[in-house]
């Protein structure tokens, strides 16, 4: 059996820890079943000042840094409602895309995953609690949000065109006799073989492939809603 990626990456493991004390002494790791967990008191913090707390737990999945950490708000203040950004089902907040993410070059530090999506998304709860608007927009909820998130790094609105182009991101080798993605009908080396080959420098293939099983998930649940 493959063993947990802090057994598999110690440098990353230390580094995570450094991280993690250099900034945030009100966190603590813990090492539970075999899954590694950040749990305590998070400050949201405006420059120097201590704006609120939160009561969290981070649950880092199995394949770490590959899957995005697992953010809860466990204080019992934040409604498991999707207008809060929480899955009602399970407690799980969604401070952000796990594909917008894991195409950042500093996906693997805990110290910017902290001080990016946790910190603001628990700044928008502090917004909302008072009667203010999310500080840094809001998308849709479900298929249509994920549609924006991806479109914003495609470069397109329109999910069977995204959809391509997140077929030909997921191949492990680009060919240039395929259809063009955009869906011009023209081959790729005469089309948009340079974007495509731009994006891939982000957007590995596995990254790819997620963001696919995505939408197919989401499109299967908004299709169930409509049935039911």
């Amino acid at each position: 059996m493959k063993a947990p990626w802090y057994e598999r990456n110690t440098p990353l493991l230390e580094a995570t820890r450094t991280e993690l004390t250099t900034q945030y002494s009100d966190l603590r790791v813990v090492i539970e079943h075999g899954t590694f967990h950040i749990r305590g008191s998070f400050p949201v913090m405006d420059g120097a000042e201590v704006m609120d707390r939160f009561l969290i737990e981070i649950k880092f999945p199995f394949d770490y840094p590959e899957s995005i950490p697992v953010l809860r708000e466990v204080g019992g203040r934040i409604p498991w409602h999707e207008d809060r950004h929480v899955i009602p089902g399970n407690g799980e907040a969604c401070p952000i895309i796990p594909e917008e993410w894991l195409i950042r070059p500093d996906y693997d530090s805990v110290l910017a995953f902290l001080n990016g999506p946790v910190r603001n998304f628990f700044l928008g709860q502090i917004l909302v609690e008072s009667g203010q608007p999310w500080p840094f927009g809001e998308r849709s909820h479900g298929l249509p949000g994920l549609i924006e998130a991806y479109g914003e790094v495609l470069g397109t609105s329109d999910e069977h065109t995204l959809r391509r182009y997140l077929d030909c991101l997921s191949r492990e080798a680009l060919k240039g006799h395929w259809e063009c993605p955009c869906g011009s009908t023209k081959r790729l080396r005469d089309c948009h073989l340079n974007e495509v080959k731009s994006l891939r420098e982000r957007i590995l293939p596995r990254v790819a492939q997620q963001a696919i099983n995505r939408l197919d998930e989401l499109s299967a649940r908004q299709r169930k809603i409509q049935h039911t």
